[in-house]
């Protein structure tokens, strides 16, 4: 029990010191992270949106979570910061305060477990390590939600893939450029595929070269269909090839796709269906079959 008073009161203490300097260089903080975003803005792949007022509990998160990222492998970082571009969750956070939330309710599930253990039972050992078990479902129902909504999200976006792939084409055979097309897919369709139109869209009109932003697109969805149409696109804007017949034939591949996986389904029902058929409808088929055969034949 000492030793976990100890250990709680070093840990608050350091904490506080932390955020009483970090309040005291919050100025000094802001101008260096607003300098490093504009040096590295052209190697984004994506560019996070910032919370228009930046408070004191903001800036804690922030700098907290710069703080874990720092002390975390860069492969696992990148690859962190790959699922949560692929999930959609950099519209809404940044990658600092999200690993930030994430470590803190950690921590306050480690802490509550473990002094609630260590006040009904009395044993250190086992509060600690029932605490740490705690920590880990925390994470763990973060990392199945953050999975749970990347699955979502390339549902939705492979379902509105063809109709925007249309528009494109009959705006690109209008005389509208290719900017101009992904302009009208933003301002006309919501989704996740628009959303992250709407990011190419924006990356292009900062300076990025277009094959740069359209390939920083088809990391961060990490669709192979829509890879392929936005690898066509390029190709057709580099070799000067009429972009609409090359969408157009890409469109109807798509679809014959679609149709393909569609009669895949449909040929793999029966062979689902059988089980249930075996464990429920029959046995009560023969329920109903047998049953007053059998019950004749008792009382005989």
């Amino acid at each position: 029990m000492l030793f976990i008073s100890v250990a709680l009161v070093f840990v608050s203490i350091m904490l506080l010191v932390y955020f009483v300097l970090l309040v005291i260089n919050k100025n000094k903080i802001e101008m260096i992270q607003r300098v490093s975003t504009v040096e590295n803005l052209d190697k984004k792949w994506m560019v996070e949106e910032e919370d228009e007022t930046d408070s004191i509990a903001s800036l804690m998160f922030r700098s907290l979570g710069s703080l874990l990222i720092k002390f975390t492998p860069g492969y696992n970082s990148q690859r962190n910061k790959a699922m949560l571009e692929k999930a959609g969750v950099l519209r809404e956070t940044t990658t600092e305060k999200f690993v930030a939330k994430r470590a803190v309710l950690m921590l306050m599930a480690f802490i509550f477990t473990t002094l609630l253990l260590l006040v009904t039972t009395g044993d250190i050992g086992r509060s600690i390590l029932f605490g740490f078990f705690a920590s880990l479902f925390v994470w763990a129902i973060y990392r199945y939600a953050l999975s749970k909504r990347i699955s979502t999200r390339t549902v939705k976006i492979i379902k509105d893939l063809p109709y925007s792939l249309d528009l494109i084409t009959v705006s690109v055979e209008a005389g509208l450029s290719l900017d101009g097309a992904i302009g009208r897919i933003v301002s006309n369709i919501e989704g996740p595929l628009s959303d992250e139109f709407g990011q190419t869209l924006k990356e292009i009109r900062m300076g990025i070269e277009k094959k740069e932003a359209l390939n920083n697109m088809a990391r961060r969805v990490d669709n192979k269909d829509l890879s392929m149409i936005l690898s066509s696109i390029i190709q057709a804007d580099e070799l000067g090839v009429s972009l609409g017949k090359i969408l157009r034939i890409e469109g109807a591949g798509l679809r014959e796709k679609r149709k393909q996986a569609a009669r895949e389904k449909a040929m793999k029902a029966p062979v689902k269906m059988l089980f249930p058929l075996i464990i429920f409808i029959f046995p009560t088929i023969f329920i109903v079959i047998l049953g007053p055969t059998l019950i004749n034949f008792i009382q005989k």
